[in-house]
């Protein structure tokens, strides 16, 4: 597996991973998440260190 491959990878998991966990947080408590705009700032955020990474103790 590639660098690029990582990439795609980490961030469909670290996706994946946040709109799991705002969705059982949105489950138990319905009334204390905003799940649209919980999701929307994790999307954004995850995708901006993407298209901007810093540097990776992997390289």
């Amino acid at each position: 597996m590639n660098r690029a491959d990582c990439k795609t990878s980490s961030r469909d998991a670290a996706i994946l991973a946040v709109m799991d966990g705002l969705q059982a947080q949105w489950l138990i408590e319905p009334d204390a998440l905003d799940l649209g705009t919980a999701s929307e700032f994790a999307i954004e955020a995850i995708v901006a260190a993407v298209r901007d990474p810093r540097p990776s103790p992997l390289d």
